[in-house]
């Protein structure tokens, strides 16, 4: 599935990206999060925006390690973020079991709810909410979740 969030021919072209290797340990987990909230702090994005980009890369990572990884270390799980003039883009990369984007569960639930919010698999749920653009592909024996962020839009002065 060749989309404009995943024609890596242009990302070289019109981006800057920077490549994080994570192995594949949840306790490592909290470094991907310290760089993706550096590098968008700096970014046309407000406080809200930086948190919700953090947490959504955080939870692909996990998800990677958890399900595509199974919790077995030796793996590693690898970052791409690119920045564009008009957004950021996240590629989370492993080579684990692969996930069907299009049947993971969509959530309906009271947030006031405390005892009826679901036990699990709200990773997936929280980074389609937060994020601009979610996509997934499988292929070569890698899983891509392509996640991106608009940048707010700049007054001019005038």
């Amino acid at each position: 599935m060749d989309t404009d969030l995943d024609q890596t021919h242009e990302i070289g072209k019109y981006a800057r990206t920077i490549r994080f290797i994570v192995p594949g340990r949840l306790e490592d987990v909290f470094l991907v999060g310290l760089g993706v909230r550096g590098i968008c702090s700096s970014l046309p994005l407000d406080p809200e925006a930086v948190y919700q980009v953090e947490l959504s890369v955080v939870e692909a990572v996990n998800n990677a390690i958890r399900h595509a990884y199974r919790d077995r270390e030796g793996h590693e799980v690898e970052v791409l973020v690119s920045l564009f003039p008009d957004r950021i883009l996240f590629r989370v990369i492993d080579d684990g079991r692969g996930m069907d984007l299009e049947s993971t569960p969509v959530f309906d639930f009271d947030p006031e709810d405390l005892e009826g919010l679901p036990e699990g698999g709200m990773g997936l749920h929280i980074i389609r909410s937060v994020m601009d653009r979610v996509e997934y592909a499988s292929r070569g024996g890698r899983n891509i979740l392509t996640m991106s962020k608009a940048f707010e839009k700049q007054e001019k002065p005038g």
